[in-house]
């Protein structure tokens, strides 16, 4: 069984989703002036990894570049285009701002704002067609589709492109010509489709491992083959490079030869951070070094100021490494931003249930659940959003009841809240119905979208560990 290293949105909390994530031109930096104030004083609190003496610095990351000058000129075109109009002039218009809207905020680095106000035109513009206005030339075309490939591109590259489900191959939006802006990540993703194609092919044919043969050999010895076989081989090398470490980075015995490889791309002069991001964070969490983990959440952020998951994953490594005040100062700071004030409360809250103060804990996930209705259908990305807050914040506010020994209600939080199916499965152990038809409805879903069941879940069902051992040490979780 092959086994792929975590993404970084995937390691806080396995959902029963499977997850979007490239590499098209990156955006210029911001100039100090550029910047407002606010945004200059949490970039100074990313702190970078001291170099080690006698080691060369690593290479600079290449300068973020805003979207190109076309996609300024599709939406100004299609503001244009609005007021020139009579019947559909209104909502052309709103078209056109909203992509205004979301390209500046691409230019700010804020890919989450920038990927709500894309959605947000391709609702109004499906909305305008189910209302049957599509024939009076309310149409951003392909922008939308345009755009969100962009996106992933550069924040996961075209490997994060080929693993998300969300959005369909770019050879079906555009059948018969690639935009320009997309050309290079298309043809990356066509390399690595070839690559996964020959390597997976090849190993259903070779079937299983031989005798005395490791999975993980016998993935890395299929690989070779593959690679010898490809005459592009050598212009492909570190794309082999970061196969071999997808699938095999999570295997003990591959664990130096993994470390090999991602300090080789990182060296490399062609080296991509999405070739080897993943894998560097899924061995600073495994061996706790929460220093290197705060590091690459650094980066990230210094590439999406709005990467949520991120930010909430260096306000935790910066506790766990001893600086509690940090953390929270960390925390205080981002959730000056309105769109990151929900997740800044679920890392609080975390720090103090660590810490035994449960009634702080549960205020805070309280205010969160408090503004949103699970039961009612989310119209916009703003009850959306909310929505998933809350579900993290019932998910969060149940281990709490579990640390102070109340699975009976976490078990209804969770059941009314449709929360994480791992922390409900704790819950079920814990009370003492692990025998029950639920907890085996829900072992039967997980393995029907091929998801197994922790081993921490196993030991706490078999009094091997503990939910405070299991949430508590170290980076904690079911995936630690």
């Amino acid at each position: 069984m092959e086994t792929e290293v975590p993404r970084l949105d995937e390691l806080e909390r396995e959902e029963i989703t499977a997850e979007p994530r490239e590499e098209v031109p990156l955006e210029e930096e911001l100039t100090e002036e550029d910047q407002p104030a606010e945004d200059r004083q949490e970039e100074e609190m990313i702190e970078e990894e001291p170099e080690e003496e006698g080691q060369p610095p690593e290479k600079p990351e290449k300068p973020i570049k805003g979207p190109r000058f076309w996609a300024w000129s599709v939406a100004v075109l299609l503001m244009l285009f609005g007021l020139l109009l009579a019947a559909p002039a209104m909502l052309n218009t709103m078209l056109g701002l909203t992509a205004l809207t979301g390209l500046a905020n691409e230019a700010g680095r804020k890919y989450e704002s920038a990927a709500r106000a894309y959605t947000s035109l391709y609702q109004t513009e499906m909305g305008a067609e189910g209302l049957g206005l599509g024939m009076l030339g309310i149409s951003s075309g392909n922008f939308y589709y345009e755009r969100q490939f962009a996106l992933v591109g550069k924040l996961d590259g075209p490997l994060g492109l080929l693993q998300s489900e969300e959005l369909p191959p770019m050879s079906y939006v555009f059948p018969e010509r690639i935009p320009r802006g997309l050309r290079k990540l298309a043809a990356q993703c066509d390399e690595l489709t070839e690559i996964f194609e020959n390597y997976y092919g090849y190993l259903q044919a070779l079937g299983e491992p031989a005798e005395g043969e490791s999975e993980s050999e016998w993935l890395l010895e299929g690989l070779e083959i593959v690679r010898g076989e490809d005459p592009q081989a050598d212009a492909r090398g570190l794309y082999y490079e970061t196969v071999a470490l997808l699938h095999t980075a999570g295997y003990p015995e591959q664990k130096q030869a993994s470390l090999e490889r991602i300090a080789a791309l990182k060296k490399h002069p062609a080296g991509a951070f999405w070739m080897y991001e993943g894998a560097e964070l899924y061995f600073a969490l495994t061996d706790g070094d929460y220093d290197a983990v705060a590091a690459l959440c650094g980066a990230r952020l210094r590439r999406n100021r709005e990467d949520f998951p991120a930010m909430r994953y260096r306000v935790k490594a910066l506790y766990l490494s001893g600086g509690e005040a940090m953390a929270l100062a960390a925390a205080d700071s981002y959730a000056k931003r309105p769109a990151a004030r929900d997740h800044m409360q679920l890392a609080k809250a975390e720090i103090y249930y660590r810490q035994g103060e449960y009634d702080k804990a549960v205020a805070l996930c309280d205010g969160i659940l408090d503004k949103a209705d699970l039961d009612a259908p989310a119209a916009t990305a703003a009850q959306e959003a909310a929505q998933r807050s809350a579900m993290e914040a019932a998910d969060v506010k149940s281990i709490v009841l579990l640390l102070q020994d109340r699975p009976e209600e976490a078990i209804e939080l969770l059941e009314t809240s449709r929360g994480n199916p791992y922390t409900l499965l704790a819950a079920y152990a814990v009370a003492g119905e692990w025998e029950s038809e639920r907890v085996q409805g829900i072992v039967m879903m997980l393995a029907y979208y091929g998801y197994d069941i922790p081993q921490a879940i196993e030991d706490l069902n078999e009094g091997k560990t503990t939910i405070a051992e299991i949430f508590t040490e170290g980076w904690g979780g079911f995936d630690a």
